[in-house]
């Protein structure tokens, strides 16, 4: 019994290693259109909530490494404004931290127009606990044959990315989650990462869904067409992993909440499915972004 279960095991990994292998393979592209380009100097790469920017940026500075082009990594979270500085607001008064006005654009111009002509930029960072950006700023500046990837939801846009910059210095990546299978994996994704490493419970994750998708409708698709290459970040099995975990999560969901509607949904999706466990996913594997530690 024990070989016929690590028999399924070992199967088992050996297919979520083929689904995943798509998604590797066009990260493995992106690195090689880019490695052609020795003119690109800032790498952008953007997508919706949950679309996988943080774990593609890193697997795009591995595979450039491996290929002799070292990276700084920059997330344009940084780029905050203080709350006394913001210049756009809700129409209910409150500050509208999703627009790229939200991000001090002209600091950010200088230093990336500094990293691209070789000079030294001083880099802000953003203490999201205290919501304002640290006193010291940090010096970065790039080697002739490194690049930057510059990671953030305003990052194909061309207040980010625009002409201040050559644009043969500029490659921008567009990640996104297509899957006739279906709806809203980005959702699910954001249910399951945000209960283990946010602390948010399903009912707060889908409560604000529909105003993170609104800024992704606004902010995010209509600079799909100015990417030099988009990647599916869908995996096949991902839904079959998480199931169990998100639908503990979505049965916590309140009977009176305005959330109830979205979570019986998605629970009448995904409870058909079989179980797949977390532990057939590997530590290396894209989804761990989205998934408990393993254990042990």
């Amino acid at each position: 019994m024990v070989v016929i279960m690590d028999k399924y095991f070992f199967d088992m990994q050996k297919a979520f290693a083929e689904d995943e292998a798509y998604y590797e393979q066009a990260v493995l592209d992106a690195a090689q259109q880019i490695l052609q380009k020795p003119t690109v100097k800032m790498v952008f790469v953007t997508g919706g909530s949950c679309a996988g920017k943080t774990p593609t940026t890193e697997r795009l500075a591995h595979y450039l490494a491996e290929h002799g082009r070292k990276t700084e990594l920059i997330s344009l979270d940084d780029f905050y404004r203080n709350p006394e500085d913001v210049i756009k607001y809700n129409d209910d008064g409150t500050p509208d931290f999703e627009c790229p006005e939200s991000l001090d654009l002209e600091y950010l111009h200088e230093c990336f127009s500094a990293l691209c002509e070789g000079r030294t930029a001083y880099m802000p960072k953003f203490d999201f606990k205290k919501r304002r950006r640290n006193d010291v700023l940090e010096p970065m500046s790039l080697e002739e044959e490194e690049l930057c990837i510059v990671e953030g939801l305003h990052a194909l846009n061309p207040e980010v990315c625009g002409g201040y910059i050559p644009a043969e210095k500029t490659f921008k990546v567009y990640l996104h989650t297509e899957t006739d299978e279906y709806d809203e994996p980005r959702l699910l994704r954001r249910i399951v990462r945000d209960y283990y490493k946010r602390n948010a419970s399903a009912e707060e994750t889908i409560d604000m869904w529909d105003n993170v998708e609104e800024g992704t409708r606004k902010y995010i698709v209509p600079f799909k067409d100015n990417a030099d290459i988009v990647i599916n970040t869908y995996i096949a099995y991902e839904r079959y992993v998480m199931r169990d975990d998100a639908l503990r999560m979505l049965a916590e969901v309140p009977e009176n909440s305005p959330s109830k509607a979205i979570a019986d949904k998605l629970i009448a999706m995904i409870e058909p499915l079989p179980s797949f466990s977390k532990e057939m996913v590997s530590d290396t594997s894209f989804m761990r972004e989205f998934l408990t530690k393993r254990i042990g």
